[in-house]
């Protein structure tokens, strides 16, 4: 057998090792830990005015952020003067589209991908050769983890938002129930824009515990309702007019995920509908965010993707019609109502 090899390419090597390395995501968690964004929020500093507000040591934070200015996270202005760019100003906690807690993201769920080769051989999730648990269950035992998973779904849905405001008109639902909604960011949001619409948060009980201080700082505290429990066996609450599952039914099986929804139809109120918001597989190929979403959940609980017609077929499964879908820059918002 003949051998044939591609002619070696320096640049491939080097973007090769660039793809592959570690190095990066963990420099970038670590200056989200550390508050290096929010230190330069006013405007370029020395190293050494940001090592002292930022508790660090001088030469090492050096470090970090010459290689973080290296791939445009952050910018050295003078030498050894380090400010903002378009990239690292998302890393603020003050930024209205924050991706300060993606990057925090519990070091149990990276541990989890050291479990890949398993999942690609087994179709069993990496996490749980990992583990030995569900990552539900996981962070259910570990607090702290949990705690941190809420804030990187938090983090997110402030970035997808305005793509969810865009996709529908809201104002039409008098009470919309967020079903596995984790720390309420979405529902707040929504309650807030539109005066006359009420909510409901049902998530569970540990999950939805951190909700309090999201609703008061909304000053929507009074027109939301919280819930706690699990939508895969408690009742799910009733008499919604919209029913909004945001990277919910990507984590389940076909026939769990259709379960949900055909509980959901039982209580919905009349001329209700519901909403599946999360990156959806395309027929003819994926984009980047999708892939990408969709290797994430098989890491964790082999979940994945769906494309529009198959989530037309979940929910013709269920009971629903697909009426619309809106393809946003992030994912689609498919809308279905009762059959």
């Amino acid at each position: 057998m003949v051998t044939r090899r591609t002619p070696l390419d320096p640049d491939a090597i080097l973007r090769l090792l660039e793809l592959g390395d570690y190095l990066l995501p963990y420099t970038i968690r670590a200056v989200c830990l550390l508050g290096v964004a929010d230190a330069l929020a006013d405007g370029p500093k020395p190293i050494g005015e940001l090592a002292a507000e930022t508790g660090t040591h001088e030469a090492s934070l050096a470090k970090a952020l010459g290689y973080l200015s290296s791939r445009e996270i952050f910018a050295e202005t003078e030498p050894r003067v380090f400010g903002q760019t378009a990239m690292s100003d998302l890393l603020r906690t003050d930024h209205p589209y924050s991706a300060h807690k993606v990057f925090l993201s519990p070091v149990a769920c990276t541990r989890g991908m050291e479990g890949l080769d398993h999942a690609i051989r087994t179709g069993e999730p990496a996490f749980d050769a990992v583990h030995g648990i569900p990552i539900w269950e996981y962070l259910s035992r570990h607090p702290e983890d949990g705690e941190r998973f809420d804030g990187v779904m938090s983090g997110v849905t402030s970035m997808e938002l305005m793509a969810i405001l865009r996709a529908t008109d809201w104002s039409r639902f008098g009470t919309v129930v967020d079903v596995g909604g984790g720390d309420g960011s979405l529902l707040a949001n929504l309650v807030r824009r539109f005066k006359r619409m009420r909510g409901v948060l049902f998530d569970l009980p540990g999950v939805v515990a951190n909700s309090a201080d999201v609703f008061a700082t909304a000053g929507v505290g009074d027109r939301v309702e919280v819930i706690g429990g699990s939508f895969r066996s408690d009742p799910i609450p009733a008499g919604g007019d919209a029913y909004v599952l945001k990277r919910i039914l990507y984590s389940w099986d076909p026939a769990e995920a259709a379960g949900v929804l055909r509980r959901i139809r039982a209580v919905m109120n009349p001329g209700g509908r519901v909403f599946i918001i999360e990156a959806g597989a395309s027929d003819t190929g994926s984009t980047a965010m999708a892939k990408r979403l969709d290797m994430l959940m098989f890491t964790l609980s082999a979940g994945g993707t769906r494309s529009v017609e198959q989530q037309r077929a979940l929910l013709d499964d269920a009971g629903f019609e697909l009426v619309d879908a809106v393809h946003t820059p992030v994912f689609p918002v498919l809308e279905a109502r009762p059959r």
